[in-house]
């Protein structure tokens, strides 16, 4: 670049190297795997991982931080994007929402452990009566929106507002 000539911002020269040094195919099928990028089977921490080491090389497919959160918020499981929603978590950065993904993964491991450890502990036992074809889940733990809700405001710095799930 010429002395006089403008500075570049990381997100402009970004792009620019990458379209000067890798392949059209190679930045093509990057960018395949990061809109295909789906948390199923990942921990949080390895989805998140994945998904900024192929940020990195799609950069004109998140511009800026918001687009960032809303591209992770998508590709994480029904149940997380049902708790985590764009409107839960505006204004909050893209480390403070993988932060609150993360410690809503350790509540859904804890009761996973909790619900496991009954059943072995022989709480219930096998009846010998058929259920009528229902489905029970989550018999013995209701569904705990206020966990929840505080797991979600705790996620949010203090000079943020406060979210509800």
């Amino acid at each position: 670049m010429p002395v006089s000539a403008a500075l570049l911002s990381r997100h402009e020269f970004s792009i620019l190297f990458l379209e000067n040094f890798v392949p059209q195919t190679c930045r093509e099928d990057l960018c395949r795997q990061f809109e295909q990028l789906r948390r199923d089977g990942m921990y949080v921490t390895q989805y998140e991982m994945r998904f900024s080491e192929l940020a990195h090389h799609v950069v004109w497919l998140v511009p800026t931080e918001r687009e960032s959160i809303r591209r992770f918020i998508d590709g994480l499981t029904y149940q997380s994007c049902f708790v985590i929603t764009r409107e839960s978590v505006s204004g909050n950065t893209f480390d403070e929402v993988v932060d609150i993904t993360r410690r809503l993964e350790m509540v859904r491991s804890q009761e996973c452990e909790e619900r496991e450890a009954k059943r072995a502990g022989g709480s219930g036992g096998f009846s010998g009566v058929p259920s009528g074809g229902q489905f029970h889940h989550n018999r013995g733990h209701p569904y705990r929106p206020a966990q929840i809700a505080c797991l979600v405001h705790c996620g949010a710095s203090a000079s943020h507002r406060s979210y509800s799930a």
